[in-house]
């Protein structure tokens, strides 16, 4: 089975869940024998391939090129649509003031693609049923989740130890490319409120608002990591937080949980679909809850968590699932 995966072109420059989503389904499908080719030309001869899969809607304008590319060559395909509306988000104060009537303007392509296409892969139950509210007609589906890698098992603190010795003994860790949408701000000064350090991992999306974040004297940015000695860096922190707008559920937090972190995230999206009561929640518009969510968390336990994520979510699993819906459509 030859499978085409297309995807936005910066998704390597500017990297994101997506991002993420693309490259361990590409290596994981590879160990079940599936050759995933990837390509971000919306003209592309898609002749040499079985199936389209094409990931994240949220950037329609390219996704749906590659949607009439699959369609003029009678091409069977599949849509990870990574959706959630980002309404409260396009709402929040400092918001730009057309951004939701672009989204707005937007939901007929995205109408296109999720009706039309062969099969839905969306990451949750929980997104589905926000596709239906959102959406009059949709084809059929498998949620297919996001997952960690298998390698993460049995991560320990010394490599990153090592590596950053002057770092504080008990830190608050987060994850994630600074943006807003990800609430960095609100996390740093909650932490310094209550004396926490916060060490930052991940590329910088908006250099005003970074700047704004690394103005607080309790935090620290690394820059992003990678591999080995990003699970180190989990299993080394006190607890993971990614208080964001929404999350489909925070690539992060799942990652965080298999290296045996106690979990703060975002109650916004899907997370409480993976993580069940075993996380502690916050909400975006209530500053009280990551106060109380970040002092809970320096006496909770990961056990049961990362117990949970590590049978259901490795990317191993995560892979057999795809080749399912895969196998479903071209049969």
């Amino acid at each position: 089975m030859k499978v085409l995966f297309q995807v936005r072109p910066d998704f390597m420059k500017n990297p994101a869940g997506d991002t993420v989503q693309v490259v361990s389904t590409g290596q994981a499908l590879k160990t079940l024998g599936i050759v995933a080719h990837l390509s971000s030309d919306p003209n592309i001869d898609l002749s040499p391939y079985d199936l389209i899969h094409i990931f994240n809607i949220t950037r329609i304008k390219e996704s749906y090129m590659f949607f009439l590319n699959a369609q003029k060559q009678s091409k069977k395909m599949v849509i990870s649509p990574i959706y959630w509306p980002p309404n409260a988000y396009l709402k929040r104060q400092g918001a730009s003031s057309n951004a939701l009537a672009v989204w707005k303007h937007m939901q007929p392509m995205r109408a296109r693609l999720v009706e039309e296409c062969d099969l839905l892969l969306p990451n949750s139950q929980i997104e589905m049923e926000v596709l239906q509210q959102d959406f009059l007609k949709l084809a059929g589906y498998q949620v297919v989740p996001n997952g960690f890698p298998d390698s993460f098992i049995g991560s320990t603190p010394e490599l990153f130890r090592e590596q950053f010795p002057n770092l504080p003994n008990e830190f608050i860790l987060c994850a994630a490319r600074i943006s807003p949408r990800k609430n960095q701000h609100w996390l740093a000064k909650t932490c310094q409120e209550l004396g926490l350090s916060l060490v930052l991992l991940g590329p910088v999306n908006d250099l005003n608002y970074y700047k704004s974040v690394t103005d607080f004297s309790n935090v620290i940015h690394l820059g992003t990591l990678e591999g080995a000695l990003l699970a180190s860096a989990y299993s080394a922190a006190k607890a993971h937080a990614l208080p964001s707008w929404f999350e489909t559920p925070g690539l992060s937090s799942l990652e965080a949980s298999a290296c045996g972190t106690v979990v703060i995230s975002t109650d916004q999206g899907s997370p409480k679909e993976y993580f069940q009561d075993m996380a502690l929640y916050v909400h975006p518009l209530d500053d009280t809850s990551l106060h109380t969510a970040l002092e809970q968390s320096l006496n909770a336990s990961p056990l049961p968590l990362m117990q949970h994520i590590h049978a259901h979510y490795p990317w191993s699993k995560v892979a057999e699932i795809t080749l399912e819906a895969y196998r479903k459509v071209l049969n």
